[in-house]
């Protein structure tokens, strides 16, 4: 779950060297559409071709709506509207809306302690970028977005949960994606953002890193370790993801850690510590199919 925070918080730096060459939405749909190709390739010479049922390719359907095209779209459109530290805040508001639906859809127990976790880590994050919260008209638009790919993400993960190892994850996986990809240039086209792409090497150097370690390698280690894990606690991690931001900032572009972002890294790991130690307590209804009940501890 380290490493899948990790892989998240590259994505922000490399959407912003990239959009400069290429329409946010067709830039999200390339991302997608490679990504999914690559774990297309990768499925089919493992084992050759899937066999899913119409409800398997509609769920298939849906998380590729939601969680490749809500979710990406999102934070592509906002990407250049916000800046990085709001657009954090909003994108981690992600974990409150998968809580609260993984309670009524998979009937994932979300304990006191949990949510109490969940809230701190938010709180967190919302110290971190305070210093970008200036709202204004202008912003209004890049706020919306980036809170639709919230919420967007939050379904596609609750949908994920609801399948995940009872699968291939590969195909799954990568269908979505392609999927996913087809929503987004049908938006793209419906916006008329055009197809110009200026193939400079700051922007290849975007789409494969974007595309391969930041979304194929990402969402395969997501799946798995849903399969094995409660989807809240998995999710509390995502609030390491602003803190390696800000080390990928300091690394990177000489950004210099403020007393206030001290404050927040330090909350956001309190909060992660409290979800931690919750007890492992997952339950899951009828609708879940084959998933009983959830103790392992995330990897």
């Amino acid at each position: 779950m380290v490493l899948v925070a990790v892989l998240w918080a590259i994505c922000f730096p490399f959407i912003v060297v990239g959009l400069p060459d290429a329409p946010p939405l067709l830039f999200a749909a390339l991302r997608a559409l490679l990504a999914g190709l690559c774990l297309v390739l990768v499925a089919f010479f493992k084992g050759g071709w899937p066999t899913y049922s119409f409800r398997r390719f509609l769920m298939l359907a849906v998380i590729g709506f939601s969680y490749t095209g809500m979710g990406l779209g999102g934070m592509f459109l906002g990407a250049g509207k916000l800046g990085p530290g709001l657009a954090t805040v909003l994108a981690n508001a992600q974990p409150l809306f998968a809580a609260v639906l993984s309670f009524f859809i998979i009937r994932e127990v979300v304990t006191g302690r949990l949510f109490a976790g969940l809230l701190i880590g938010f709180v967190g994050v919302v110290v971190l970028a305070t210093p970008e919260m200036e709202f204004g008209n202008a912003r209004f638009a890049g706020v919306v977005y980036v809170l639709g790919g919230a919420i967007g993400t939050a379904i596609g993960n609750v949908l994920l949960k609801y399948q995940a190892g009872s699968d291939d994850i590969y195909w799954s996986m990568g269908i979505q994606l392609v999927i996913g990809s087809v929503f987004l240039g049908i938006a793209s086209v419906s916006l008329g953002e055009g197809i110009e792409i200026d193939w400079t090497w700051s922007f290849t150097t975007a789409i494969f890193v974007l595309a391969i370690p930041a979304t194929a390698l990402m969402v395969v280690l997501w799946y798995a370790l849903l399969a094995s894990a409660p989807l809240n606690s998995l999710n509390s991690f995502t609030f390491l993801t602003p803190v390696f931001g800000l080390v990928i900032g300091i690394l990177l572009f000489d950004e210099i850690f403020s007393p206030l972002e001290i404050i927040g890294i330090g909350i956001t790991i309190v909060g992660l510590v409290i979800v931690v130690k919750a007890p492992r307590k997952a339950e899951f209804g009828p609708a879940a199919g084959t998933e009983a009940q959830v103790t392992g501890r995330p990897n």
